[in-house]
């Protein structure tokens, strides 16, 4: 009721400010006038108001006024877009659900126009940045990597004719504080340069350990910057652009700090899951979770750790204006290492521990001690990546009735991505036995599990787009993309266990002493994956027949695939005159097939194409030039939606890809309004409907009984006792039905300077992490709130900030997950919403 309440106070706060607007005109008349926005959403330089698609855009000075800092900033100001701290931007439900190899973006990431793999770019400071525009809905002719859900454009600062530079330092609670230098200017006539640095750095994370190990949440971060740009001649301008980010941060991928909230269970003989490999290492901890009571508090001995390094970004652009056309040249590498690990027990204990074994009670097996089992167990996770592309395009120049552009793409990458669970304090984790009794292959980290994968992808594609003036009130866009991707590449898995059961079975089975036995690591690949004891059985088995042994231990497989498609808009805009713009348009979107890799060489791993029918109606409108409202009614039908779904793979769990469709339609709105001057007002609002139109029968390994609110069972249970459930009708993950910012700023003219006083409110509704809908996958409704003051002296050289982000310290999720239960239920890991952050921030120009 309360929620209804609040979505209902919001709606009509909307329709009030349209009404008063409309219903003031003599008072619009007086206000201050909206502000002109060009972007390049369209791959030319046009007004924001003249575009016929769904675009939110920021410049710089935007951005400090609002405080959009960060890539979770922009996503709660921007209409229909998500993020949930762990490198995956969504758009109106579009989005990656897993970061595994194989898989792409739905929403691309594009810096000065080249593709990133990566959403590190977005977090670019600032200072560095021109504008951000976020496009929504699928880009599928104008934009080269699977932008089947939309894209952003990170559209950088460039060197300037005249020297000018600026300094900003900021301070705040956490122990934070950054400090950012630009400086542009001439070198010689027709050359001119950037260069820039940043250091940022937090002393105090977000969760507070009560353990040996550090908080969670700590920054230690740099970039640096530089550009050479030249005039070639009257008509060509060549730019060279390097950068360079290093972190050292205790998170985990993509800005990532979570934790779990569930009780230790202390009982269990081994772990669930992938840990069900091994002895559980929180057996007979004595300790209580603090996060049961408090999800900013962990007891752990192991840091969190996310370090971005050896990362180089090159970046070259051509433009050639040929007076008739311009034509443009993109060309871009990056590479990067990435490394995360983190406490998998989450408990302080380091040291080995002795447990005492009675497999069957009285009986024929005798107990025994099981010795030296490790109490700290270790997740880890490296992206190793590489990418290249180039794009050319030619674009029309004429003021005639036809506008056009054409171009070709070129992309390649190569991807390494290790990652496992390993023990610390267990010599035998590092040289186990074969299911023979016979020394395996070392296991050089010590990892009961251990999966990687490697990929190359080539990506290829022609494009054009013409916009022709029937009438002057009159447009017709029409544009056409043909797309070829091929990747190939290998997955890696080895499981080592050791466990009670194995001692038991080398003890009946092998003649082996089991006192000896017990202390055992057993390298169990070809039985875990193959249900075989020997390589031989794999290659008999149809299902498993393309794997073989890996030379350092395991199983791998080959995995190769190419896909083609053909993409395009169709669109008609009217503009009747300066201050409307209408559209309806449809654009066919596409994103390339591929598979679950480094993820234990699960069955069935490859998935098909997305592709989307998305058809949108637009309108954006100015009156008297202070009340501006954008709006955009849409509906997409998804097919091949690409999901990750988590499976029982023999005694733990793997993940393996479906390809479900869904429909999503939906109402955004951005309304920005200047009753007054000095005042300015916006409401930005998303209603957004996704479901599920199939997907049966599964099993959700959280809840293998099908109990939990939300569930749909469907269908007989199934041998093992496990319930499966029909997906139709569930809402596709990262899809807040409701989202709602609203705020404004008020300036006070002095003599020497301006004070602007900001506030923001974003109301996000509850949105699901997976396609199963119970409550331990929800992430509940949050309202968080922004407090800003500036202070700008006459001259605009000297900006002074104050401001509070979170400001009444909302406790809220981003995302919430659930994995097989175990004797205490299932382990809920969750990713909370920054607390409260406060500070001051000078900047200086010169």
């Amino acid at each position: 009721m309360q929620k209804t309440l609040r979505l209902r106070s919001l709606f009509v706060m909307g329709v009030s400010t349209a009404a008063i607007a409309a219903a003031t005109p003599a008072l619009a008349q007086q206000a201050t006038m909206l502000e002109e926005l060009v972007v390049t959403a369209e791959r030319r330089d046009q007004s924001l108001q003249d575009v016929p698609v769904a675009v939110t855009a920021f410049t710089s000075e935007r951005r400090d006024i609002l405080g959009v800092n960060t890539v979770e900033d922009l996503a709660r100001v921007t209409p229909s877009l998500s993020y949930t701290n762990n490198d995956r931007l969504s758009i109106r439900g579009f989005g990656r659900l897993t970061n595994a190899i194989g898989t792409d973006p739905s929403v691309a990431l594009y810096s000065d126009g080249i593709f990133s793999n990566s959403m590190a770019d977005a977090s670019t400071p600032p200072l560095f940045i021109e504008r951000t525009e976020v496009l929504r809905g699928p880009q599928g002719t104008l934009y080269g990597r699977n932008s089947i859900g939309g894209a952003m454009n990170v559209i950088s600062k460039r060197p300037t004719d005249d020297f000018r530079g600026e300094v900003r330092g900021t301070i705040g609670n956490y122990g934070h504080y950054r400090t950012d230098m630009l400086l542009r200017g001439p070198v010689a006539e027709n050359l001119r340069f950037l260069i820039g640095g940043s250091y940022e750095q937090r002393e105090d994370g977000f969760i507070e350990n009560s353990g040996p190990a550090e908080d969670v949440g700590k920054l230690d971060r740099w970039l640096i910057e530089a550009q050479l740009e030249a005039d070639l001649g009257e008509n060509i301008t060549a730019r060279m652009r390097y950068s360079k980010f290093n972190w050292d941060d205790s998170y985990g991928v993509g800005n990532t700090y979570e934790n779990v909230v569930s009780p230790y269970d202390t009982v269990s003989l081994t772990g669930v899951g992938t840990s069900a490999l091994y002895y559980n290492t929180a057996f007979g901890f004595a300790g209580t979770n603090p996060a049961t009571t408090d999800y900013l508090s962990q007891n752990t001995n192991f840091t969190s750790i996310g370090k971005l390094s050896d990362h180089h970004r090159l970046h070259f652009d051509l433009t050639w204006d040929m007076d008739w056309a311009t034509l443009k040249y993109y060309g871009g590498y990056q590479q990067y290492t990435y490394d995360t690990a983190s406490d998998s027990d989450l408990t302080p204990r380091a040291g080995p521990q002795n447990i005492p074994i009675d497999l069957d009670g009285p009986g024929p097996l005798p107990g025994f001690t099981a010795t030296n089992v490790s109490t700290d167990a270790r997740t880890f996770y490296q992206e190793r990546q590489k990418w290249y592309s180039n794009e050319i395009n030619l674009s029309s120049n004429s003021d005639g009735p036809l506008q056009w552009i054409l171009g070709v793409y070129q992309y390649h990458q190569r991807y390494d991505q290790p990652q496992g669970i390993r023990v610390v304090g267990d010599p035998s984790m590092f040289q186990p036995l074969t299911l023979a009794g016979t020394p395996a292959s070392p296991n050089e980290r010590g990892a009961f599990l251990y999966v990687d994968g490697h990929i190359e992808v080539d990506s290829y594609a022609a494009f054009g787009q013409i916009d022709y003036e029937i009438t002057p009130a009159w447009t017709l866009t029409a544009g056409l993309r043909y797309t070829q991707d091929e990747k190939e590449g290998y997955d890696i898995a080895r499981y080592v266990a050791r466990l009670p059961t194995l001692a038991a079975n080398f003890f009946l089975n092998g003649g082996v002493p089991l006192q000896v036995a017990q202390g055992f690591a057993v390298d169990i690949t070809t039985l875990q994956v193959c249900g075989t004891t020997t390589l031989a059985g794999c290659a008999a088995n149809p299902a498993t027949a393309d794997l073989v042994a890996n030379p350092g231990g395991g199983l791998r497989r080959d995995l190769a695939g190419d896909w083609d498609a053909w993409t395009g808009t169709l669109g008609l805009q009217w503009e009747p005159d300066s201050a409307t713009n209408a559209y309806l348009r449809y654009s066919r979107g596409y994103k390339s097939g591929g598979w679950v890799g480094s993820n234990g060489l699960t069955p069935n791993p490859y998935a098909d194409p997305e592709y989307v029918d998305s058809y949108e109606l637009g309108l954006k409108r100015d009156f008297a030039g202070n009340l501006r409202v954008n709006a955009a009614l849409f509906y997409s039908d998804y097919q091949g939606f690409q999901t990750p779904l988590t499976v029982p793979l023999g005694a733990i769990t793997a993940t393996q890809f479906l390809n479900l469709d869904a429909t999503v339609w939906g109402l955004e709105t951005e309304m920005q309004w200047s009753p007054v001057d000095n005042l300015q007002l916006f409401l930005n609002y998303a209603y957004l409907n996704t479901e599920l139109q199939n997907g049966c029968c599964f099993v959700d390994t959280a809840d293998p009984q099908a109990v939990q609110p939300g569930a749909n069972p469907s269908g007989p249970p199934l041998a093992n006792g496990m319930q499966p459930q029909s997906l139709v009708g569930n809402d596709l993950p990262l899809a807040p039905e409701n989202k709602v910012s609203v705020g404004g700023t008020y300036n006070w003219d002095f003599a020497a300077g301006t004070l602007t006083a900001g506030a923001t409110h974003t109301y996000t509704g509850e949105k699901q992490t997976t396609i199963f809908a119970q409550p331990g996958y929800t992430a509940g409704d949050t309202n968080v709130t922004d407090f800003r003051l500036l202070w700008r002296d006459i001259e605009d050289r000297y900006t002074l900030i104050g401001f509070v982000k979170n400001a009444f310290d909302e406790e809220g999720l981003d995302s919430s997950n659930v994995t097989t239960p175990s004797a205490t239920g299932a382990r809920q890991t969750v990713k909370p919403i920054f607390p409260r952050t406060f500070g001051v921030e000078i900047q200086y120009r010169f």
